[in-house]
């Protein structure tokens, strides 16, 4: 990369520097700039996930650090990937709480998107993906850390059944690992994410060039818990009224939900997780006390969560009062993930089925993923 003119770039002469103004007007056209004093999450804002958490902030910490070892850990040619491949359900956190680090770290991002990435164009999508990693790896040497995370990235690196995308896509996808390798290579302090609600879409190749694998989930009762609890005491720091039962009637559902969780535990002689095979709702249901806003939000990410409160503020706005009923129905309202992903992925398995069967079956266990670590 260098002082080296950026592919697509004519007009690009060698600078020191790039200006706030030049990041945003190059980087752009393929997505959204972030810098660290305007991305409102924090850390601590978002619930869970902190074995995620704890990750990020190693990560973070490394590449902070980065160039002052870079040039000895090329000798010893021990030059680690600055990669991180984030998947799972939509609204888990994976955008949101890689924002939170990079405000934390003082770190710019970009959130590349897939639909200014990918073009209808022969070769044109490749020359995307050439241009904006090279431009970010450029800024990167020259200004200090940067952040390029491309949001649905199974947009550019996924195995397709179909015969005649296949070609385009596996070009795009050895283009892609071409740069990734050569950033690396470099020692560019440019760490490069990659978000996907479709894993099993996913190149192998891609899985492999990502050091970094961290898995997101929906959020189980113990943490919808908090993820409620946190936005009603948004609604009361915004000085709206709050009936106090909401508060009463959470704790009471989640001792309940416990009470049968640790029952169902010691009668199985094994730990269950809230996802297993409905273990836990099938007796749950047998309970008829056992009704209120975690069972609702069963399979509820948190931005859904979020929704239904931000539903319930066009209401209470003017009634100067959250009910448990006004936020009951706005939850139940907008609805859970979990039951559009569900559908979308019977959707698919439809298609797949008139399909080459052989053929996704291959793709499946090619695809299904690594661990996390």
């Amino acid at each position: 990369m260098g002082k080296k003119k950026l592919s697509g770039d004519s007009d690009e002469i060698a600078k020191d520097t790039y200006s706030r103004e030049e990041i945003e007007d190059r980087l752009g056209k393929y997505g959204t700039v972030y810098f660290p004093e305007e991305i409102k999450e924090s850390v601590d804002d978002i619930k869970g996930n902190e074995i995620k958490k704890e990750r990020l902030e190693d990560f973070f910490k490394a590449l902070k650090k980065y160039q002052e070892v870079s040039e000895q850990l090329k000798k010893t040619k021990l030059n680690p990937s600055l990669t991180v491949l984030l998947y799972g359900p939509p609204g888990t956190g994976k955008t949101s709480l890689t924002r939170a680090f990079s405000k934390k770290y003082k770190v710019p991002i970009c959130v590349v998107e897939s639909d200014r990435l990918v073009s209808p164009l022969l070769g044109d999508t490749i020359k995307n993906i050439r241009n904006v990693v090279e431009l970010a790896g450029d800024i990167a040497q020259k200004n200090g850390e940067f952040v390029l995370f491309f949001d649905e990235i199974d947009a550019v690196g996924s195995e397709r059944s179909n015969v005649h995308e296949v070609g385009e896509i596996k070009r795009a996808v050895i283009s892609f690992l071409q740069v990734i390798d050569r950033v690396s290579y470099e020692g560019i302090p440019l760490a490069i994410f990659g978000a996907t609600n479709h894993q099993h879409q996913l190149d192998s190749a891609i899985w492999r060039r990502f050091t970094f694998h961290l898995k997101f989930d929906f959020p189980n009762y113990v943490l919808r818990k908090k993820i409620i609890a946190s936005f009603v005491e948004k609604i009361e720091n915004a000085n709206i009224g709050v009936d106090n039962s909401i508060y009463d009637r959470l704790e009471k559902e989640y001792q309940n939900i416990r009470r049968v969780h640790q029952e169902l535990e010691t009668k199985m002689n094994r730990n269950i997780s809230e996802f297993e095979d409905s273990l836990l709702w099938n007796e749950i249901e047998k309970k008829s006390d056992i009704d209120g806003l975690l069972k609702l939000t069963y399979g509820y990410s948190g931005s859904d969560i979020e929704r239904g409160t931000r539903v319930a503020l066009f209401k209470v706005i003017h009634t100067g009062l959250l009910t448990y009923d006004i936020f009951y129905n706005s939850l139940k309202l907008v609805g859970g993930t979990a039951v559009h992903v569900d559908v979308q992925e019977e959707l698919s398995t439809e298609r797949r089925n008139k399909g080459d069967s052989e053929s996704y079956r291959r793709q499946k266990q090619s695809t299904s993923g690594p661990p996390e670590i």
